[in-house]
């Protein structure tokens, strides 16, 4: 008599328990899933006419057959941007990350933008993935990438599998900031003392936690490191940020570059001899991201204090007296 499909596994071995077969354990050998090499990049920058068989073709073009998951929006089905690119193995996948990455597509000036796929693939279970320790990079300078970015970090934490520069949806361009993810929480640590300030390309990188995506998580590190978030009352559509603690001098374009990689700036004011300025965003997010980012950053010798400036809704309606009133 067969043993059926749940002995086909051979991590056990059938025995029999009052009369009916159980799978046992063999000794010595690892429960689970064998952990398999990744063979899923990221490929980003992609253009709305970019389709899957598309995507194909460029890639068997380049010799490889690959499984191609193109993003799109949910609501409109147009393309988000960026794919995930399945390959035939885990050392297919690192020849292409390590040669295609950074050279121009076939017949345009557009470049691949390549990466390891880090949860949302395409075999990807969010319940298979394991734990990931991210930080946020800032002070970034144009000509820095992904791979440049995850191969800084890799030198000296391992654990570092991947990076993310974010990029300006419209131009392609880098907007100074990103992300690297770790799977050993103290590495992450390590990296979060040691990094920063290390040269990444031309300038210095500024190094701190990236905010969690748990809303209680997130709650927590914000009331710690960014207290004018969770803490200050204010109108949801103010976009102006306070910047307190300017003891050394500064001016107003320096200012606006510290602040520029959030998001596009309406204006910047440094009144005089108040150890203080504004920064006014085009959008909440935006000022959002800056405060949560660039509180007590050191500008000069002094570290600055971040908070919500006043918005235009709360500035005081200047009084009409009453005798003009009746002249009207």
């Amino acid at each position: 008599m067969g043993l059926g499909p749940q002995f086909a596994n051979n991590d056990h071995s059938p025995a029999k328990v009052k009369g009916r077969l159980v799978a046992i354990p063999v000794p010595g050998k690892r429960r689970g899933k064998p952990r398999t090499a990744k063979t899923t990049l990221w490929m980003g920058d992609l253009e709305p006419w970019m389709d899957e068989n598309y995507i194909r073709q460029v890639w068997l073009a380049l010799g490889e057959s690959v499984i191609v998951k193109l993003i799109r929006d949910k609501r409109t089905g147009v393309s988000a941007g960026y794919a995930f690119v399945g390959f035939s193995s885990g050392m297919a996948a690192q020849r292409a990350l390590a040669t295609v990455h950074g050279t121009r597509m076939p017949n345009m000036q557009r470049v691949f933008r390549l990466n390891w796929a880090s949860g949302g693939g395409i075999h990807d279970r969010k319940e298979d993935r394991a734990p990931e320790y991210s930080l946020f990079v800032g002070d970034l300078s144009s000509e820095v990438d992904e791979t440049l970015l995850l191969n800084l970090f890799r030198q000296h934490y391992p654990s570092c599998h991947s990076a993310k520069v974010m990029t300006d949806p419209i131009s392609g361009l880098s907007r100074g900031y990103g992300f690297v993810r770790f799977h050993d929480p103290n590495e992450q640590q390590n990296a979060l003392a040691d990094m920063n300030g290390v040269y990444c390309g031309n300038r210095p990188m500024r190094v701190s936690l990236a905010t969690p995506k748990n809303s209680n998580a997130r709650y927590h590190q914000l009331a710690l490191q960014a207290p004018a978030l969770v803490q200050q009352p204010t109108d949801p559509s103010n976009t102006t940020v306070f910047v307190g603690g300017l003891s050394s001098p500064v001016t107003e374009e320096e200012l606006r570059r510290y602040f520029a990689p959030y998001g596009d700036i309406v204006y910047v004011k440094i009144p005089p001899n108040k150890g203080c300025g504004f920064v006014q965003y085009v959008s909440r997010q935006s000022a959002e991201l800056a405060i949560e980012q660039m509180n007590g950053f050191q500008i000069g010798s002094s570290r600055i204090r971040l908070s919500w400036g006043r918005s235009q809704s709360d500035k005081p309606v200047p009084l009409i007296p009453l005798w003009m009133g009746l002249m009207r």
